[in-house]
């Protein structure tokens, strides 16, 4: 018993002492047993290899946890995936190919894999073949799986990199929309943002027997399809694997337009990364936790055209789920970084104002839509858009219930009309669905006269017609009309004030004064 227990003590440590050493000393003239996934992963070029003591640097083994589950029953056939994690090393996966004693592995068996003189193969995902159960030792358990988010866009540029891991997906829409009492046996798509995910199960697992929702998050293994180039498969391993997140039917006494931009800080003093915002109002009572809001910003630099509108995600729009918290009619509220200053580093603290969703955005994904990004909201370039949208779940299609756009007029990035893709765009004091000769106009900058209105950019340096802005400052976008929450409409449509923020600024300067919305009943 106690040499058991010292076993199972010493274990880890020596996992981790092998995996420290995969990388060769060269300058010390000694070359490690152990070769890391990265280096095995290198090695293959295109064509079948042999993993000879050349190609391997004189090492003969490698390590890894187990993540495949075949007692779960949802697991590529005679495969055993492993995934190793170094640190200071981004995770790194690959498949052996054992056949029929897959099964005797479990998640979190932390092994020893020889393999010497074994051959690496590609079909839709990496494997090594011929690994007999002779060549695995099980040398320990963990209870933790390291599994990165990853988005449909990360997903097909990273592909290779992400591969035999545990990956989890947010915000996924099933399509085509799943049918009352449809399960997930077989191979169903998800859309992610412009991107589409595969998620595979076999007939006999418990996650063939779930059933399909319109929206999901999902975990699973990684892996490209068999046969199949360029398309992505998640293997979910357990029931929990798939979480309904399908938006609530929307209530009729919510009402047009419950919310209207008002503001926000695109540009404050020093760094933007974590100090950007957005200044929203709310025309009726809202409980989030009932009745579920996002907001999705837009940033167009460049000349590469999007290929889904507010849900292409990447490094286009970012989106930020709003489930928690309330607000009443008449307050103003907020979205934005996690450091709530009014105006950048060292700036007055206005963590006492209604924040009903914040995200460290410059180092953390948005929520399913969206890469870590230092500049939330665009500083000059090309036109920026925020919009406003009941439910979480975002897609080409969707329509926002309030949206503006700042910035230039070049439109490469922004709209194709040949092909009907852009900024989708909802009725309200700027822009319009329809024309008054009734021709659909359903996206943002469709042309002269249609759609094409921008609040003025304004930065530091010279501009022209206005004052030029010390470098530095830090200023804050009023956006206000007059709104009448009765009728919901705009009886007097937004105008931009530019309000110059010094550091110590308090909250009533965004909030009060001239150019602050104005609601009427």
């Amino acid at each position: 018993m106690k040499r058991k227990l010292i076993y199972a003590l010493l274990s880890p440590i020596c996992i981790l002492l092998m995996q420290s050493c995969e990388k060769r000393d060269f300058i010390n003239g000694q070359l490690s047993p152990y070769i890391a996934i990265e280096d095995v992963r290198m090695i293959h070029k295109g064509e079948d290899v042999t993993l000879n003591a050349e190609r391997l640097l004189e090492a003969k083994m490698t390590t890894g946890v187990v993540i495949s589950d075949h007692q779960a029953g949802n697991a590529p056939e005679g495969m055993v995936v492993i995934q190793q994690w170094r640190q200071g090393v981004k995770l790194h996966g690959i498949s052996l190919k054992i056949g029929a004693e897959a099964s005797n592995y479990a998640p979190g068996d932390s092994i020893l894999v020889n393999v010497d003189n074994k051959v690496l193969r590609r079909d839709g995902y990496l494997y090594i073949d011929n690994i007999m159960p002779s060549d695995i030792q099980v040398v320990g358990k963990t209870n933790t799986i390291v599994r990165r988010i990853v988005t449909g866009a990360a997903a097909y540029q990273r592909a290779n990199e992400f591969e035999s891991t545990v990956v989890r997906v947010f915000g996924g829409e099933m399509y085509p929309r799943p049918t009352e009492g449809e399960i997930f046996s077989g191979t169903k798509q998800m859309l992610s943002g412009a991107d589409t995910l595969h998620i595979r199960s076999n007939p006999s697992s418990a996650v063939a027997n779930v059933l399909v929702p319109r929206n999901i998050n999902v975990a699973g293994i990684f892996l490209q399809a068999s046969g199949k180039s360029s398309r992505i498969e998640i293997w979910p391993r357990y029931t929990s694997d798939i979480e309904d997140v399908s938006d609530p039917e929307i209530p009729e006494e919510l009402g047009e337009r419950p919310i209207i931009i008002t503001g926000f800080c695109n540009d404050p003093s020093g760094g933007d990364g974590n100090y950007e915002y957005i200044q929203l109002m709310a025309n009726t009572d809202i409980d989030f936790s009932q009745i579920p809001f996002s907001l999705v910003t837009s940033n167009n630099a460049g000349t590469v055209m999007h290929t889904a509108g507010w849900a292409t995600g990447a490094n286009r729009t970012y989106k930020f789920n709003i489930t928690e918290g309330s607000v009443k009619k008449g307050d103003i509220f907020y979205v934005g970084g996690t450091n709530k200053r009014i105006n950048g580093a060292n700036s007055t603290a206005i963590g006492e104002a209604n924040w009903v969703k914040t995200i460290a955005y410059h180092n953390q994904l948005g929520d399913g839509i969206g890469n870590a990004t230092s500049n939330l909201l665009a500083n000059s370039g090309n036109a920026a858009g925020i919009a406003i949208f009941i439910g979480t779940n975002i897609s080409e299609k969707s329509v926002p219930i309030d949206v503006i756009f700042y910035g230039g007029t070049a439109t490469a990035s922004i709209i194709d009309l040949e092909q009907g893709l852009g900024y989708r765009i909802t009725n309200n004091d700027h822009y319009a669905q329809y024309t008054a000769e009734g021709d659909l106009t359903p996206f943002f900058s469709m042309g002269e006269g249609k759609n094409d209105f921008r609040f003025p950019h304004t930065g530091y340096g010279t501009c022209s017609g206005c004052t030029p802005i010390p470098e530095n400052t830090g200023f804050f976008y009023k956006l206000g009309g007059e709104f009448n929450m009765n009728e919901r409409m705009w009886t007097s449509p937004r105008s931009s004030t530019l309000t110059l923020l010094l550091k110590d600024a308090s909250l009533s300067a965004i909030e009060d004064g001239d150019g602050v919305t104005k609601q009427v009943e």
